[in-house]
């Protein structure tokens, strides 16, 4: 029997130590094991269990049920934007239910609820419902009773006390009610984190759709990260992938969407109508409220088809345009004070779409896109050193040898300063 599979970003940076995590085992044979030198005893005692039972695995996925627990503790093969399939089945939402994903979001979330409204719509109407035909319905008057008993809704989202063993997690479509919610760590706002909340979310959404970890295909040469081999690929491989972690042989900077995330979830669920829908925009930096310097770096992230330019505008004029990837501007010596920011994106057939933000501009302000740009060794200029760059690695408290580093998204790749 397949038991219940949720998934979740785990987090062993920023001072949070992780012991041995799935996906992250040790690989020397030995006999009457799996490969793993561990029986299963042994290799179950060392995944980290939540409160309610569910057994977090391969640094993002949730298990409560033990003979799902042995499977995948007994499966060593890898197998492919990637589906998680059941008996040659795609674990999917039907027809009906993808037009009514109903969820509520807790107010236990206090001052930070604001912040998870806005990540999560902006990962459902500016990201998976402008790629697929699914639409994700948030229903703020079950929030005062967003609990997983809420029959109300079809999945509650609330805080956590992960005590830094993931920032988030999720659910794939098959879970039963009460184990279908998104759960987010207080980690997950540290202000010090390089990936926005919404691409945070927008990878766990992603679980709540079916999809599996790119990683674990075998073209990412990510063997320390392969789960299990219940899934069929819908794209070629993907490095860029949202639903790809860095630390396992990713490529991405900063979790953003790929053209070959849309086709996938457009080939799963459909693609959206129109059938060549707007381009797909959002800001990853600055963010929205900051206080930057004169001269300052604009990230955006843009997924289109047929995609023809793509515009930023200060203050209501027009400042700079760009008609190839990657869509980053530089804003430089802009006065002091507030300033609007708007990115415009438009398609061969006029289509357009906007993001707005505002910043304030301030003398001795500090770019949070390039803090520190006059470090050596700082050469993708996010500020950090350059040595970390994910994967598996020796660390104080694993006792197997093998440790997840980093942030399973965002704190995955953060690097030691110099």
């Amino acid at each position: 029997m397949v038991g219940m599979r949720t998934a979740s970003l785990v987090a062993a940076g920023l001072g949070f130590a992780s012991a041995v995590l799935g996906g992250c085992v040790e690989t020397a044979p030995e006999l009457g094991s799996n490969g793993s030198r561990l029986t299963f005893e042994e290799w179950k005692a060392k995944q980290y269990r939540e409160a309610s039972g569910l057994y977090v695995l391969d640094g993002d996925v949730a298990i409560r049920d033990e003979a799902r627990l042995f499977e995948i503790w007994s499966g060593s093969q890898p197998g492919q934007l990637a589906v998680y399939t059941q008996g040659g089945q795609d674990v999917k939402w039907s027809a009906t239910q993808r037009k009514q994903l109903t969820y509520c979001i807790s107010n236990n979330f206090g001052a930070n609820k604001s912040k998870v409204v806005t990540a999560l719509q902006g990962a459902a109407e500016g990201g998976w419902e402008m790629m697929a035909d699914v639409d994700f319905v948030y229903v703020p008057a079950q929030d005062a009773n967003c609990t997983a008993a809420n029959t109300a809704v079809l999945f509650d989202v609330n805080p956590v006390n992960a005590n830094g063993e993931y920032l988030a997690r999720a659910f794939f479509p098959d879970s039963p009610r009460a184990d279908r919610n998104i759960l987010i760590d207080s980690t997950a706002f540290d202000p010090q984190l390089t990936w926005p909340l919404r691409n945070i979310l927008a990878h766990e959404m992603g679980h709540t759709l079916g999809l599996r970890h790119e990683h674990t295909r075998p073209e990412s040469g990510a063997t320390q990260c392969f789960e299990d081999n219940q899934y069929r690929g819908l794209t070629p491989y993907d490095a860029a992938s949202v639903m790809h972690y860095p630390q396992c042989n990713g490529t991405s900077a900063d979790l953003s969407f790929t053209t070959l995330d849309r086709q996938g979830i457009a080939a799963l669920y459909a693609p959206p109508a129109p059938p060549n829908p707007a381009p797909m925009a959002q800001f990853n930096a600055p963010a929205d409220g900051a206080t930057v310097p004169a001269t300052f770096n604009v990230q955006t992230q843009i997924v289109d088809t047929d995609l023809a330019r793509v515009e930023l505008w200060l203050d209501g004029a027009l400042a700079q345009t760009l008609t190839a990837a990657p869509f980053n501007f530089t804003v430089t010596n802009h006065a002091v004070g507030p300033v609007a920011i708007e990115v415009r994106a438009i398609d061969s057939a006029g289509q357009s779409t906007s993001q707005n933000i505002n910043v304030t501009v301030e003398d001795g302000a500090v770019d949070p896109t390039n803090p520190d740009p006059t470090d050596p060794g700082d050469t993708d200029g996010d500020g950090y050193g350059d040595e970390v760059t994910g994967g598996c690695s020796t660390g104080a408290g694993s006792s197997g040898g093998l440790a997840l580093l980093g942030l399973g998204l965002a704190v995955a790749l953060r690097r030691r300063r110099r």
